[in-house]
């Protein structure tokens, strides 16, 4: 099997993954009793009904997207353009126990990052686990500059943090940031 064979076929994987695990977070989110729903009021399924439907469509688009859009989008993030024209070779992959099993070390990081969110936002709270999420997996994505990435998560984490608490009325865990009159 040749590199861009193999690469499709860990993308469409890796689609397959993420929209399965996005279908179990959704079956568990119809498991919250209603008795916690206010009328007329978004409530407590509202956040993990739109994450959940946002990682099904992520891998969705992954396990279904064309196979040249894959490979441009992977040889821009791994600035390997010239690479993916030229003829692929057929040797063995070459590098660390990721490489000889086939996986990208960015698919592996992405998903050790959302992990560790799931683990510790209870603790660290909504607005520092997300705005570190963000830093990270903007980062993992390939932007370079850090003024950029503090900027984009900070902005991102306000505007979440305000929009489900005043425009949803949903409490999201403050943690560590419990102190703050927010």
């Amino acid at each position: 099997m040749d590199i861009a064979a193999r690469g499709l076929l860990r993308t469409r994987i890796e689609g397959l993954v993420i929209l399965l695990v996005a279908g179990g977070y959704l079956w568990e989110t119809f498991n919250i009793p209603d008795f916690y729903q206010l009328p007329d009021t978004p409530g407590p399924k509202t956040f993990p009904e739109l994450l959940g439907l946002v990682f099904a469509v992520m891998g969705l688009w992954l396990l279904i997207s064309p196979s040249d859009i894959m490979a441009r989008i992977r040889a821009k993030r791994d600035g390997t353009a010239a690479a993916v024209a030229a003829e692929p070779s057929a040797a063995a992959p070459s590098g660390g126990l990721l490489a000889r099993i086939g996986l990208d070390w960015h698919f592996v990081a992405l998903w050790a990052v959302v992990l560790a969110y799931l683990w510790f936002m209870p603790d660290l709270g909504f607005p520092v686990a997300t705005f570190l999420l963000l830093v990270l997996f903007t980062r993992l994505l390939g932007e370079p500059r850090w003024h950029v990435l503090i900027g984009l998560a900070l902005a991102v984490t306000i505007v979440v943090y305000v929009g489900f608490k005043y425009g949803l009325n949903v409490r999201l865990p403050l943690g560590v940031l419990e102190f703050l009159p927010i």
